[in-house]
């Protein structure tokens, strides 16, 4: 790698719109219309931004049904900002709540499982959201997916609510078991 590739991405990066950009992708892929709605700008706007960072290797494309989502191109990439968050969050004294990793299958009795194998963003992301709702505190949903960005985007969202998370990665796939907690 070269000093310029690194300096290159953090020129991308330095650039606030985008930024709020990508804290919006943490959280699941979006097309240019979405994106637009949210940060209340016009769709030209977005979709240059996003271009832009699609064409810098952040993002890659999804073709879907509803026109093309824009995603990290990779879970570091995802980390990246997680960390920056992570970051500024030690700074105020605001704390993080990390996931556990374990080899121990037997971990839980979940209440329900949802298997996501071969979907990707926003389908695991959305159902497991509705999906938490319904638990009761003490319950437990097992999550499996097989998207590294599916399982990044869930465990992310389940820190922030303060759910428990434990995560058991096989060669192929990644089981959630997320507890709700009081």
């Amino acid at each position: 790698m070269k000093r310029s590739d690194l300096v290159e991405l953090f020129k991308v990066l330095a650039n606030q719109k985008r930024l709020d950009i990508l804290t919006l992708l943490l959280d699941s892929c979006l097309t240019v219309n979405e994106v637009a709605q949210k940060l209340g700008i016009n769709i030209s706007t977005a979709y240059r931004y996003l271009t832009q960072m699609y064409k810098q290797g952040i993002l890659s494309v999804i073709k879907t049904p509803d026109g093309d989502r824009f995603d990290f191109s990779s879970k570091h990439m995802l980390r990246v900002i997680e960390e920056a968050i992570n970051f500024i969050s030690d700074k105020r004294g605001t704390p993080v709540f990390e996931p556990i990793y374990y080899n121990d299958t037997n971990l839980f009795k979940p209440k329900r499982v949802l298997d996501f194998r071969g979907e990707t963003c926003p389908i695991p992301e959305l159902t497991t959201r509705r999906e938490l709702k319904e638990l009761t505190n003490g319950e437990t949903l097992l999550v499996i997916v097989d998207y590294p960005l599916s399982k990044e985007r869930i465990i992310s969202f389940c820190r922030k609510m303060g759910y428990k998370v434990i995560v058991v990665d096989d060669k192929l796939d990644s089981k959630i078991y997320i507890e709700k907690t009081g």
